[in-house]
């Protein structure tokens, strides 16, 4: 039997590739502050510009909150670098402070189509949950993703030498080597897995009303997604065969201590 039976995974290695790829999700990330919209001609009554304006402000609010949600998860991080999570909450408090000072020009604004467009520009030009909250989601599920594994790899090992001693002990050792290099499998196509969720969604940039770009967007973090499924599920089935391989373990023992004592 191989010395070491499980699937070879360097998480060091995977963990560094990690980086560079979650540094540009970082850089796609920042939108423009200063998207022109085109003002129209608009009347409005005092009470339907105090209401605009009350409008604007909700939505600002409930921005800036949910970045700063993110911002706290992303410094919660383990297998990236520093300078990156220093990058992305940088990028992040960009964002929070360009929405800032939106607020407070939609709130100094006297002219009713300047105050129209500048609340249409919340959502058109700061695409922030249908772009960059996600970006941001991806990452820190990738990043547990890093750490399963690499949780998974260890007991692997650990694993495959209790294997190999309860096959050097005359126990029958081949169901659990077959559980033992699906484990190694399947750790390994989920570290794959969380890495291309990561990447599909780097390069990414905000629609700015663009439908057509709305659309390829929304399909990329779709898919995105369903890698993160793929290492859910790849972990599932780690768990079965690691529990497999202890029910195998257990009974290797018994049956060498049921031997011992028949002699």
């Amino acid at each position: 039997m191989k010395k070491n039976i499980l699937v070879a995974l360097s998480l060091l290695g995977f963990s560094v590739a990690l980086a560079p790829v979650l540094a540009s999700a970082a850089t796609a990330v920042t939108t423009s502050a200063n998207i022109t919209t085109p003002v129209a001609t608009v009347t409005m009554s005092a009470s339907a510009m105090a209401a605009a304006k009350a409008r604007g402000d909700k939505e600002l609010d409930r921005r800036i909150a949910a970045l700063t949600d993110v911002n706290a998860r992303i410094q919660t991080m383990q297998k990236v670098t520093d300078a990156f999570k220093q990058n992305l909450a940088t990028n992040i408090q960009t964002q929070i402070t360009g929405f800032a000072a939106l607020k407070s020009k939609i709130q100094a604004d006297t002219d009713a189509g300047v105050l129209k467009a500048d609340v249409t520009s919340i959502t058109q030009s700061y695409r922030v949950y249908a772009l960059i909250l996600p970006q941001v989601r991806i990452a820190a599920a990738a990043d547990r993703g890093v750490l399963i594994a690499e949780m998974m790899t260890t007991l692997g090992n650990k694993l495959a030498a209790r294997i190999q001693a309860a096959g050097k002990g005359g126990a029958d050792v081949t169901a659990m080597t077959a559980s033992l290099n699906d484990l190694g499998a399947k750790i390994s196509d989920a570290s794959t897995q969380a890495q291309a969720s990561v990447s599909t969604s780097a390069a990414l940039t905000p629609d700015r009303g663009d439908k057509t770009k709305m659309a390829s967007n929304t399909a990329t973090l779709a898919k995105a997604r369903a890698n993160l499924a793929a290492v859910e599920k790849d972990f599932l089935a780690a768990r079965k065969d690691i529990d497999s391989i202890m029910k195998g373990l257990k009974a290797a023992a018994s049956a060498t201590t049921n031997t011992t004592v028949s002699h």
